[in-house]
């Protein structure tokens, strides 16, 4: 994979590294019903860092 995201769940402690191509694939694979802070280095070395919530699937 691409890029290494650092995950955090809202309100909670433990971070976990997540890997995807991009961070449209990566919020596919996230609970929607969370609020997560995501913090990672983007194509032009740029450290990004939000929140955000999961796609919720059909």
């Amino acid at each position: 994979m691409r890029y290494t995201y650092k995950v955090r769940e809202i309100g909670k402690e433990e971070t976990k590294d997540m890997y995807a191509m991009s961070l449209k694939k990566l919020i596919g694979q996230l609970d929607h019903k969370k609020e997560y802070a995501v913090e990672y280095t983007n194509k032009h070395n740029n450290f990004i860092s939000t929140t955000l919530k999961g796609k919720e699937r059909k």
